[in-house]
């Protein structure tokens, strides 16, 4: 098996992460099976071993700064639970996870189960109503374990969540469980310990104007120019309408595509270095990764950082972590930031 390297961060890190893999159970729902990435800011791990992510059988890639289950640092963080987009993977955004992670915050992703990769090449997918019901619920699980313990998180991992500062991040896909989780839908009531949502690149066309009214989360959208998956017409402009959360955030970036936030132009670099990859998933990486950034704009690092950037600043401002940096981005953003148009209200 191959182990590659996955080259520079975001950013250098704030604070050293520690990544955990653990399974959540739902005993409610047929025993619902939840596999589950967690990154967290670290004691010193100076000379210990990096994290590494299973792609593909056959293939691997050492994590750009977690490494491998290290006691969490002492302290109280915000919990970000994040939701992977449709074909997604929980581990589909380790970049942005581990730079959060490295700014003071504990980053929760799980796969859901019937939206998967596997499911989608499987053909085991389940049928959108499955799926949006299935990814409200595995919400309200993380946020119950993290928040009330669960015995394969681990005591000082759940010793370090601020309970009082709770977010819900998710691509694509992902932002319906964000917004859903936040507003009630399908019989489910609002989750009370939600203060923050942030969308990126958003699949929102499916969400009724009733639920996108209750939403009074304060919220970031982050919305691509080049995005063909979501464009703003069907999928940005509804939700910046209705969203009743305060302050609401919306982020345009200019050259950006549907990918601007995932991992997938890093799987296209590491493409050439895997033996035995075969031609079909080379084309599709590549085809894929050119769906992050448009050709002759910032380079898709870069327009990660922007991403986390603006994240941080919102969640700085509305878990009350740091108010006055925060409002010093958005100044600056809407000032002189090229590439980005920043709305507030």
């Amino acid at each position: 098996m191959s182990v590659l390297r996955a080259g520079a961060p975001i950013e250098p890190p704030r604070l050293p992460v520690g990544r955990r893999s653990l399974l959540l159970v739902d005993p409610e729902r047929s025993g619902r099976l939840l596999g589950v990435d967690v990154w967290y800011p670290a004691i010193d791990h100076s000379g210990a071993a990096p994290s590494v992510y299973d792609l593909i059988p056959g293939a691997s890639f050492e994590a750009v700064s977690a490494v491998h289950e290290p006691p969490a640092r002492a302290g109280q963080y915000p919990l970000i639970v994040f939701s992977h987009g449709r074909t997604g993977m929980r581990f589909s955004y380790s970049l942005l996870c581990e730079a959060l992670a490295a700014r003071g915050a504990i980053v929760v992703s799980s796969d859901h189960p019937g939206d998967g990769l596997t499911d989608w090449l499987l053909g085991t997918h389940t049928d959108d109503r499955t799926n949006e019901v299935n990814r409200v619920a595995d919400a309200h699980l993380i946020i119950h374990a993290f928040v009330h313990g669960h015995d394969s998180i681990g005591v000082d991992l759940l010793n370090a969540v601020d309970h009082d500062r709770i977010a819900l991040a998710g691509h694509s896909y992902g932002a319906y469980t964000a917004l859903a989780t936040a507003a009630g839908a399908r019989g489910v009531e609002p989750h009370d310990r939600v203060r923050a949502l942030v969308t990126y690149q958003a699949y929102t066309r499916i969400t009724s104007d009733g639920l996108l009214g209750r939403v009074t989360t304060p919220t970031l959208l982050i919305v691509s120019e080049l995005d063909a998956t979501t464009p703003a017409s069907t999928d940005g402009d509804q939700p910046w309408a209705l969203l009743r959360g305060e302050p609401t955030w919306r982020l345009d970036l200019a050259g950006a595509g549907h990918q601007a936030i995932s991992d997938i132009a890093l799987y296209a670099e590491l493409a050439p270095h895997i033996e035995g990859l075969p031609e079909i998933v080379r084309q599709y990486l590549a085809l894929t990764a050119a769906d992050a950034v448009g050709p002759g704009f910032r380079p898709w690092r870069d327009l990660l950082r922007v991403q986390l950037d603006a994240t941080w600043a919102f969640l700085e401002i509305t878990l009350d972590l740091d108010p006055e940096a925060g409002e010093a981005w958005a100044e600056h953003a809407e000032a002189d930031l090229p590439g980005v148009v920043l709305r507030r209200r």
